[in-house]
Protein backbone atom coordinates (compact mmCIF):
# COMPACT_ATOMS: atom_id res chain seq x y z
CA UNK A 1 0.00 0.00 0.00
CA UNK A 2 1.51 3.65 -0.83
CA UNK A 3 -0.52 5.83 1.81
CA UNK A 4 0.31 8.99 -0.06
CA UNK A 5 -1.61 7.74 -2.96
CA UNK A 6 -4.57 6.36 -1.03
CA UNK A 7 -7.46 8.77 -1.34
CA UNK A 8 -10.31 8.46 1.11
CA UNK A 9 -12.83 8.86 -1.93
CA UNK A 10 -16.14 7.12 -1.66
CA UNK A 11 -17.23 6.15 -5.27
CA UNK A 12 -20.77 5.57 -5.97
CA UNK A 13 -22.36 1.97 -6.50
CA UNK A 14 -24.20 1.12 -9.51
CA UNK A 15 -27.14 2.46 -9.71
CA UNK A 16 -30.25 0.42 -9.03
CA UNK A 17 -31.29 -1.79 -11.88
CA UNK A 18 -33.69 -0.12 -14.66
CA UNK A 19 -36.51 -1.62 -14.83
CA UNK A 20 -38.30 -5.10 -13.16
CA UNK A 21 -35.43 -5.75 -11.11
CA UNK A 22 -35.70 -7.36 -7.37
CA UNK A 23 -37.39 -5.71 -4.71
CA UNK A 24 -34.91 -4.14 -2.14
CA UNK A 25 -33.97 -7.19 0.61
CA UNK A 26 -32.79 -6.67 4.06
CA UNK A 27 -28.56 -6.57 3.70
CA UNK A 28 -28.45 -9.99 5.36
CA UNK A 29 -25.49 -11.04 3.52
CA UNK A 30 -23.34 -7.86 5.22
CA UNK A 31 -24.50 -9.73 8.66
CA UNK A 32 -22.87 -12.68 7.24
CA UNK A 33 -20.12 -11.26 6.29
CA UNK A 34 -19.72 -9.21 9.64
CA UNK A 35 -20.38 -12.43 11.27
CA UNK A 36 -17.69 -14.50 9.25
CA UNK A 37 -20.49 -17.05 8.19
CA UNK A 38 -19.04 -17.90 5.64
CA UNK A 39 -21.06 -21.29 4.92
CA UNK A 40 -24.62 -19.12 4.85
CA UNK A 41 -22.87 -16.76 2.08
CA UNK A 42 -22.38 -19.85 0.38
CA UNK A 43 -25.67 -20.50 0.45
CA UNK A 44 -26.71 -17.27 -0.11
CA UNK A 45 -24.79 -16.92 -3.71
CA UNK A 46 -26.71 -20.53 -5.00
CA UNK A 47 -29.87 -18.40 -3.79
CA UNK A 48 -28.88 -15.08 -5.82
CA UNK A 49 -27.15 -17.03 -9.34
CA UNK A 50 -30.71 -17.75 -10.04
CA UNK A 51 -32.75 -14.83 -8.54
CA UNK A 52 -30.76 -11.81 -7.77
CA UNK A 53 -26.82 -12.05 -8.62
CA UNK A 54 -27.29 -7.89 -8.41
CA UNK A 55 -28.08 -7.65 -5.45
CA UNK A 56 -25.46 -10.03 -3.79
CA UNK A 57 -23.00 -7.98 -5.85
CA UNK A 58 -24.44 -4.69 -4.02
CA UNK A 59 -24.70 -5.78 -0.68
CA UNK A 60 -20.73 -6.71 -0.47
CA UNK A 61 -19.77 -3.56 -2.77
CA UNK A 62 -21.81 -1.60 -0.91
CA UNK A 63 -20.83 -3.07 2.70
CA UNK A 64 -16.45 -2.75 1.55
CA UNK A 65 -17.00 0.81 0.65
CA UNK A 66 -18.60 2.25 3.49
CA UNK A 67 -17.30 0.02 6.01
CA UNK A 68 -13.37 0.34 4.79
CA UNK A 69 -12.05 -2.14 6.97
CA UNK A 70 -9.75 -3.44 4.44
CA UNK A 71 -6.94 -4.88 6.35
CA UNK A 72 -10.17 -7.33 8.52
CA UNK A 73 -11.72 -7.83 5.74
CA UNK A 74 -8.59 -8.95 3.45
CA UNK A 75 -7.76 -10.99 6.72
CA UNK A 76 -11.47 -12.77 6.55
CA UNK A 77 -10.95 -13.33 2.94
CA UNK A 78 -7.67 -14.75 3.20
CA UNK A 79 -9.26 -16.96 5.98
CA UNK A 80 -12.14 -18.35 3.73
CA UNK A 81 -9.93 -19.13 0.85
CA UNK A 82 -7.68 -21.16 3.11
CA UNK A 83 -10.81 -23.01 4.14
CA UNK A 84 -12.12 -23.23 0.65
CA UNK A 85 -9.77 -22.56 -1.56
CA UNK A 86 -12.41 -23.20 -4.87
CA UNK A 87 -15.42 -21.63 -3.70
CA UNK A 88 -17.18 -19.85 -5.52
CA UNK A 89 -18.46 -17.08 -3.21
CA UNK A 90 -15.07 -16.81 -1.87
CA UNK A 91 -13.66 -15.87 -5.60
CA UNK A 92 -17.00 -13.80 -6.29
CA UNK A 93 -16.41 -11.89 -2.85
CA UNK A 94 -12.69 -11.23 -3.08
CA UNK A 95 -13.21 -9.67 -6.43
CA UNK A 96 -16.04 -7.74 -5.38
CA UNK A 97 -13.62 -6.36 -2.21
CA UNK A 98 -10.50 -5.69 -4.72
CA UNK A 99 -12.26 -3.64 -7.07
CA UNK A 100 -13.44 -1.44 -4.20
CA UNK A 101 -10.19 -1.56 -2.64
CA UNK A 102 -8.78 0.31 -6.01
CA UNK A 103 -11.65 2.15 -6.57
CA UNK A 104 -10.09 4.34 -3.49
CA UNK A 105 -7.38 5.73 -5.93
CA UNK A 106 -9.72 6.93 -8.45
CA UNK A 107 -10.13 10.60 -9.19
CA UNK A 108 -11.84 11.05 -11.90
CA UNK A 109 -10.65 9.25 -15.12
CA UNK A 110 -8.16 6.78 -14.78
CA UNK A 111 -5.98 7.57 -16.98
CA UNK A 112 -5.44 10.49 -15.22
CA UNK A 113 -4.00 8.28 -12.49
CA UNK A 114 -0.26 9.38 -11.55
CA UNK A 115 1.90 5.93 -13.14
CA UNK A 116 2.69 5.20 -9.31
CA UNK A 117 -0.87 4.97 -8.55
CA UNK A 118 -2.11 3.82 -11.80
CA UNK A 119 0.09 0.79 -11.57
CA UNK A 120 -1.04 -0.28 -7.65
CA UNK A 121 -4.54 0.51 -9.19
CA UNK A 122 -4.02 -2.06 -11.88
CA UNK A 123 -2.58 -4.52 -9.84
CA UNK A 124 -5.72 -4.88 -7.04
CA UNK A 125 -7.90 -5.27 -10.05
CA UNK A 126 -5.57 -7.83 -11.62
CA UNK A 127 -5.70 -9.88 -7.71
CA UNK A 128 -9.37 -9.50 -8.92
CA UNK A 129 -9.33 -11.16 -12.08
CA UNK A 130 -6.95 -14.16 -11.01
CA UNK A 131 -9.10 -15.33 -8.19
CA UNK A 132 -11.96 -15.59 -10.64
CA UNK A 133 -9.75 -16.90 -13.55
CA UNK A 134 -9.07 -19.64 -10.68
CA UNK A 135 -12.61 -20.54 -10.60
CA UNK A 136 -13.41 -19.92 -13.73
CA UNK A 137 -14.65 -23.71 -14.80
CA UNK A 138 -17.81 -22.85 -12.16
CA UNK A 139 -18.14 -19.70 -13.97
CA UNK A 140 -20.94 -21.26 -16.51
CA UNK A 141 -22.81 -21.81 -13.20
CA UNK A 142 -23.37 -18.03 -12.01
CA UNK A 143 -23.58 -15.00 -14.22
CA UNK A 144 -22.24 -12.90 -11.96
CA UNK A 145 -18.57 -14.37 -12.49
CA UNK A 146 -19.22 -13.06 -15.53
CA UNK A 147 -20.32 -9.62 -14.95
CA UNK A 148 -17.64 -9.21 -12.50
CA UNK A 149 -14.70 -10.63 -15.04
CA UNK A 150 -16.03 -7.69 -17.46
CA UNK A 151 -16.30 -4.89 -14.78
CA UNK A 152 -12.60 -5.93 -13.77
CA UNK A 153 -11.53 -5.67 -17.06
CA UNK A 154 -12.80 -2.43 -18.08
CA UNK A 155 -12.09 -0.89 -14.90
CA UNK A 156 -8.16 -1.26 -15.51
CA UNK A 157 -6.98 -5.25 -15.66
CA UNK A 158 -8.03 -5.61 -18.96
CA UNK A 159 -8.99 -3.72 -22.27
CA UNK A 160 -12.02 -2.97 -24.05
CA UNK A 161 -11.15 -5.70 -26.32
CA UNK A 162 -10.93 -8.10 -23.65
CA UNK A 163 -13.46 -6.83 -21.97
CA UNK A 164 -15.06 -7.17 -25.28
CA UNK A 165 -14.51 -10.85 -26.03
CA UNK A 166 -15.45 -11.87 -21.68
CA UNK A 167 -19.03 -10.46 -23.11
CA UNK A 168 -19.18 -12.98 -25.84
CA UNK A 169 -18.69 -15.41 -24.14
CA UNK A 170 -20.85 -14.14 -21.21
CA UNK A 171 -23.89 -13.91 -23.35
CA UNK A 172 -23.06 -17.36 -25.01
CA UNK A 173 -23.60 -18.85 -21.36
CA UNK A 174 -25.99 -16.07 -20.07
CA UNK A 175 -27.82 -13.65 -22.85
CA UNK A 176 -30.78 -12.65 -19.93
CA UNK A 177 -28.73 -11.59 -17.91
CA UNK A 178 -29.19 -7.87 -17.13
CA UNK A 179 -26.05 -7.12 -15.41
CA UNK A 180 -23.97 -8.95 -17.59
CA UNK A 181 -25.35 -6.38 -20.58
CA UNK A 182 -24.85 -3.61 -18.08
CA UNK A 183 -21.21 -4.28 -17.02
CA UNK A 184 -19.97 -4.06 -21.22
CA UNK A 185 -22.48 -0.87 -22.33
CA UNK A 186 -20.03 0.88 -19.63
CA UNK A 187 -17.03 0.72 -22.57
CA UNK A 188 -19.27 2.09 -24.90
CA UNK A 189 -20.65 5.05 -22.59
CA UNK A 190 -19.68 8.82 -24.35
CA UNK A 191 -18.88 9.44 -20.09
CA UNK A 192 -16.26 7.02 -20.35
CA UNK A 193 -14.99 7.72 -24.29
CA UNK A 194 -17.09 6.03 -26.27
CA UNK A 195 -19.49 7.56 -28.43
CA UNK A 196 -23.27 8.13 -28.74
CA UNK A 197 -23.00 5.81 -32.26
CA UNK A 198 -20.98 3.16 -30.28
CA UNK A 199 -23.65 3.03 -27.77
CA UNK A 200 -26.79 2.55 -29.80
CA UNK A 201 -24.76 0.12 -32.02
CA UNK A 202 -24.17 -1.70 -28.30
CA UNK A 203 -28.09 -1.24 -27.14
CA UNK A 204 -28.89 -2.92 -30.60
CA UNK A 205 -26.78 -5.85 -30.11
CA UNK A 206 -27.96 -6.07 -26.63
CA UNK A 207 -31.21 -6.19 -27.75
CA UNK A 208 -31.16 -8.92 -30.41
CA UNK A 209 -29.05 -10.75 -27.86
CA UNK A 210 -32.70 -10.45 -25.27
CA UNK A 211 -34.94 -10.52 -27.94
CA UNK A 212 -36.76 -13.33 -26.77
CA UNK A 213 -37.19 -13.00 -23.21
CA UNK A 214 -37.21 -9.02 -23.14
CA UNK A 215 -38.97 -7.94 -26.51
CA UNK A 216 -37.22 -4.25 -26.95
CA UNK A 217 -36.71 -3.69 -23.53
CA UNK A 218 -32.87 -3.63 -23.12
CA UNK A 219 -32.25 -0.78 -25.65
CA UNK A 220 -34.60 1.22 -22.89
CA UNK A 221 -32.80 -0.57 -19.95
CA UNK A 222 -29.47 1.03 -21.31
CA UNK A 223 -30.29 3.96 -21.76
CA UNK A 224 -32.34 4.71 -18.57
CA UNK A 225 -28.87 3.40 -17.04
CA UNK A 226 -26.93 5.99 -18.83
CA UNK A 227 -29.32 8.49 -18.02
CA UNK A 228 -28.03 11.46 -15.94
CA UNK A 229 -28.41 14.85 -14.54
CA UNK A 230 -27.55 17.90 -16.14
CA UNK A 231 -25.12 17.49 -19.49
CA UNK A 232 -25.42 14.00 -18.77
CA UNK A 233 -29.60 13.67 -19.36
CA UNK A 234 -30.28 11.30 -22.17
CA UNK A 235 -32.45 14.00 -25.21
CA UNK A 236 -34.21 13.83 -27.88
CA UNK A 237 -33.17 16.64 -30.11
CA UNK A 238 -34.24 15.97 -33.54
CA UNK A 239 -35.70 13.55 -36.13
CA UNK A 240 -33.00 10.75 -36.80
CA UNK A 241 -31.00 11.59 -33.74
CA UNK A 242 -29.43 8.88 -30.85
CA UNK A 243 -31.16 7.53 -29.11
CA UNK A 244 -34.12 6.53 -31.12
CA UNK A 245 -37.40 7.80 -29.68
CA UNK A 246 -39.27 5.11 -31.49
CA UNK A 247 -37.15 2.23 -30.18
CA UNK A 248 -36.94 3.80 -26.34
CA UNK A 249 -40.51 3.82 -26.36
CA UNK A 250 -41.15 0.02 -27.96
CA UNK A 251 -38.53 -0.75 -24.95
CA UNK A 252 -40.24 0.81 -22.27
CA UNK A 253 -43.65 -0.61 -23.18
CA UNK A 254 -42.39 -4.21 -23.24
CA UNK A 255 -40.54 -3.33 -19.98
CA UNK A 256 -44.02 -2.67 -18.49
CA UNK A 257 -45.93 -5.08 -20.03
CA UNK A 258 -43.97 -7.78 -18.69
CA UNK A 259 -43.44 -5.90 -15.08
CA UNK A 260 -47.06 -3.92 -15.23
CA UNK A 261 -46.40 -2.80 -12.06
CA UNK A 262 -42.84 -1.36 -11.90
CA UNK A 263 -43.33 2.18 -10.83
CA UNK A 264 -40.15 2.63 -11.54
CA UNK A 265 -40.26 2.10 -15.00
CA UNK A 266 -43.04 4.50 -15.00
CA UNK A 267 -41.64 7.11 -14.00
CA UNK A 268 -38.58 7.21 -16.19
CA UNK A 269 -40.57 6.40 -19.29
CA UNK A 270 -42.60 9.24 -18.38
CA UNK A 271 -39.63 11.04 -17.96
CA UNK A 272 -38.35 10.46 -21.09
CA UNK A 273 -41.59 11.19 -23.10
CA UNK A 274 -41.91 14.44 -21.68
CA UNK A 275 -37.91 15.20 -23.17
CA UNK A 276 -39.23 13.68 -26.53
CA UNK A 277 -42.43 15.82 -26.57
CA UNK A 278 -44.25 12.91 -26.64
CA UNK A 279 -47.48 14.66 -25.34
CA UNK A 280 -49.61 11.77 -25.79
CA UNK A 281 -47.58 9.33 -24.21
CA UNK A 282 -46.87 11.33 -21.48
CA UNK A 283 -49.75 12.51 -20.73
CA UNK A 284 -51.10 8.84 -20.67
CA UNK A 285 -48.46 7.68 -18.50
CA UNK A 286 -49.13 11.05 -16.17
CA UNK A 287 -52.27 10.33 -15.46
CA UNK A 288 -51.68 6.62 -14.61
CA UNK A 289 -48.91 8.00 -12.08
CA UNK A 290 -50.79 10.07 -10.08
CA UNK A 291 -49.30 11.19 -7.16
CA UNK A 292 -46.57 8.17 -7.16
CA UNK A 293 -43.83 10.47 -8.31
CA UNK A 294 -40.55 9.11 -7.82
CA UNK A 295 -38.07 12.41 -8.15
CA UNK A 296 -34.60 10.57 -8.35
CA UNK A 297 -35.81 9.54 -11.57
CA UNK A 298 -36.60 12.72 -13.37
CA UNK A 299 -32.80 14.36 -14.20
CA UNK A 300 -33.06 18.11 -12.97
CA UNK A 301 -33.38 19.11 -16.69
CA UNK A 302 -36.81 17.94 -16.87
CA UNK A 303 -38.35 17.69 -13.82
CA UNK A 304 -41.71 16.45 -13.30
CA UNK A 305 -43.18 20.25 -12.43
CA UNK A 306 -41.29 21.46 -15.51
CA UNK A 307 -42.65 18.26 -17.74
CA UNK A 308 -46.28 19.21 -16.81
CA UNK A 309 -46.07 22.46 -17.59
CA UNK A 310 -44.71 21.50 -20.85
CA UNK A 311 -46.94 18.92 -21.82
CA UNK A 312 -50.14 19.44 -19.24
CA UNK A 313 -50.71 17.01 -16.11
CA UNK A 314 -53.74 14.50 -18.16
CA UNK A 315 -56.79 15.39 -18.71
CA UNK A 316 -58.90 15.99 -22.33
CA UNK A 317 -56.03 18.39 -23.00
CA UNK A 318 -55.95 18.00 -27.43
CA UNK A 319 -52.55 16.69 -28.77
CA UNK A 320 -51.01 17.82 -32.53
CA UNK A 321 -49.82 14.80 -34.44
CA UNK A 322 -46.57 16.17 -34.23
CA UNK A 323 -46.70 16.08 -30.04
CA UNK A 324 -48.13 12.63 -30.36
CA UNK A 325 -45.22 10.85 -31.81
CA UNK A 326 -42.89 13.11 -30.48
CA UNK A 327 -39.39 13.80 -32.27
CA UNK A 328 -37.45 10.99 -33.68
CA UNK A 329 -40.72 8.70 -34.36
CA UNK A 330 -39.76 7.68 -37.93
CA UNK A 331 -37.68 4.82 -39.04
Amino acid sequence: MFPSMLLSLMLAVSPPEPGGGQAAKPAVLQKHWAERKFDAIERGLRESCTADPAGFEAQFDSYFRTTQTWEADRNALEQWRQQAPDALAQALVEAIYWRAYASQLRLGAVGHLPKEAMEFYQEQLGRGVARLQHVKAQANSCPLWHSLNISLQLEGAGSRRSAASAYLDAVQAFPNDLQIHFAMSRAYSPRAGGSAVQFDQFARRAMFFTKAAEGSAMYARLYWREDGNGSDAIQFREQRSLPEWRMVKAGFEDLLQRHPQDLRGRNKFASFACRANDRETYLKLRQELGERIMPELWPDVASVEVCDRKLGKGGSTATSPTQAGGVNSHS
